[in-house]
């Protein structure tokens, strides 16, 4: 992992939970896709949480519509939780905040 980004990955039944923290751009994007990456399979559900970002620019939205296409394509999917007030900044910019409200919707519809 770079200095500026660390990322944690936990696993269960149902989903992937990967947590970025710090700076994503074209030094530690790698890191954030190589992190993603083993779980594009089929029916596959990543929540990622980009709570603890404190940068980032074009490189995650290409990670984000990459990996999207990729789940989407094969039954799966992709949600973001808890944007930082960066990430939101720039999901909402270039109209990609719908993949915050998935993650909302998904979790009304839980009932536990």
């Amino acid at each position: 992992m770079s200095e500026r980004l660390a990322v944690e990955v936990v696993r269960s039944d149902e989903q992937v939970v990967i947590q970025a923290r710090g700076e994503v751009d074209i030094a530690t994007m790698g890191a954030l896709r190589d992190s993603i990456e083993p779980f594009l399979g089929p029916n596959q559900t990543i929540v990622l949480d980009l709570s603890q970002l404190t940068f980032a620019d074009s490189a995650l939205l290409k990670v984000l519509v990459h990996a999207r296409g990729e789940l989407t394509q094969h039954g799966g999917s992709l949600l973001l939780r808890n944007p930082s007030k960066v990430a939101r900044r720039l999901l909402t910019i270039t109209e990609l905040d719908d993949m915050i409200q998935d993650e909302v919707d998904r979790q009304n519809e839980d009932p536990a």
